[in-house]
């Protein structure tokens, strides 16, 4: 599946914090089961530094070959800051309350 090619391919080239790949082809105008419309979340330090448009292109590069057996695709590139900034989620697990943690 072209979902999980694009999953794959992201997971072993980029430090990936959060990644979400959404297959937006069931809003368009295409036949059940199509993989033509993708939308990417991904949060990666890789990214500090880059412009957006450098981060596009990277990502452009990285699914060179999806790009191809694809029409279209959304792409939002975040470093790990900016993503908590936008989505006040830090990433990080909580810590257990359970257990010997627990309050009593």
């Amino acid at each position: 599946m072209i979902k999980d090619d694009i999953e794959l391919n992201l997971k072993n080239n980029l430090e990936i914090y959060f990644l979400e790949v959404i297959n937006e082809s069931n809003m368009h105008n295409t036949p059940d089961g199509a993989e033509s419309h993708f939308k990417i979340t991904v949060v990666s330090d890789f990214f500090e530094e880059m412009r957006a448009v450098q981060r596009h292109q990277k990502i452009y590069q990285i699914l060179s070959e999806e790009m191809k057996k694809i029409h279209a695709i959304a792409i939002h590139p975040f470093t790990r800051n900016e993503w908590k900034d936008i989505s006040g989620d830090d990433l990080k697990s909580p810590n257990c309350l359970g257990g010997e943690n627990a309050e009593q």
